[in-house]
């Protein structure tokens, strides 16, 4: 049946590629605009900027501050943003430094977006608001924090603090440069894949906006919150979209992550669990911000 049903999707995906390639090549088209005007400007400068942090042990002395379980791996995703977490994780787990277990409970609530993509790009850049993106941005951490909570008498107590060897400052910044240009063409691929999966099944099948938005939120959050950013939806419809799709991170995302730890054999159900909850948390909070704060 898993061979009938993907033989009839590559089908039909080879039928558009061959007589219906505009909705390729202008999907193909948005991305790329997409990424150079509100992912590029936002992430690349801050990628860099974050390599330093590391390479001078800002982490690590931030990290001697603030002392709880996996401590170190948290303040990485939260200045570097996806996919941070499964890479920190996937070494420690090769180095052996983190179980399975808590390597696949810490992964559920390290799923940080990036702060400037969501103060810069969300915010300001596709909805004109400097203290929406701010909110936004807020909203995960507790939100992530909640889960951390919920999940920390399960974890072992480890506070792992590693000092990084430095590097000279011309030849750090050539290899950030070039590690990060990798990780942005990663980015940009799917971005690409998954927007034009969307806009071909959007434009063979008649689907109201609010399920085309849903949808674009859950297979790639960059090109679904700037769907939503140009809808027509009211303003408190859009923050619970933009901040339910920031917590869920997207399909394309934490496909990536899993790629990343593919070999390593942790428990992915539980990561999937988790950010459900993590959905639900989130819906909560964003409730109780409109009620009181918009």
């Amino acid at each position: 049946m898993k061979r009938i049903l993907l033989f009839i999707l590559f089908s039909f995906f080879l039928y558009v590629f061959i007589f219906d390639p505009v909705i390729i090549t202008s999907s193909v088209n948005y991305s790329i605009k997409l990424f150079i005007s509100n992912i590029l400007p936002s992430l690349f400068p801050f990628f860099i900027f974050t390599d330093i942090l590391i390479n001078y042990n800002y982490i690590y002395f931030l990290n001697k501050i603030f002392k709880f379980k996996y401590s170190y791996i948290i303040l990485i995703a939260l200045f570097s943003g996806l996919p941070s977490n499964a890479k920190i994780i996937n070494s420690l787990l090769s180095k052996g430094l983190i179980s399975k277990k808590d390597a696949s409970i810490v992964m559920s609530f390290t799923f940080f977006p990036n702060p400037m993509f969501v103060i810069t790009s969300v915010g300001i850049l596709m909805n004109g608001s400097f203290k929406l993106g701010i909110s936004l941005l807020i909203i995960n951490y507790i939100s992530n924090f909640i889960m951390y909570l919920f999940n920390y008498k399960k974890l072992d107590s480890n506070n792992l603090c590693i000092m990084e060897s430095e590097a000279s400052f011309l030849s750090l910044i050539k290899k950030s440069i070039l590690n990060n240009a990798e990780v942005l063409l990663i980015i940009l691929g799917n971005v690409v894949i998954f927007t034009t999966i969307c806009n071909v099944i959007f434009s063979y099948f008649n689907t109201p906006e609010f399920i085309e938005n849903f949808v674009s939120c859950f297979l790639e959050m960059t090109s679904g919150i700037k769907k939503v950013s140009d809808s027509l939806f009211s303003l408190d419809l859009k923050f619970i979209f933009i901040s339910l799709s920031l917590a869920f991170s997207g399909l394309s995302i934490i496909s990536q992550a899993f790629s990343i730890l593919s070999n390593k054999d942790i428990d992915y159900s539980l990561i999937i669990k988790n950010k459900i909850k993590l959905v639900f948390i989130t819906l909560i909070i964003d409730y109780f911000y409109i009620i009181f704060f918009m």
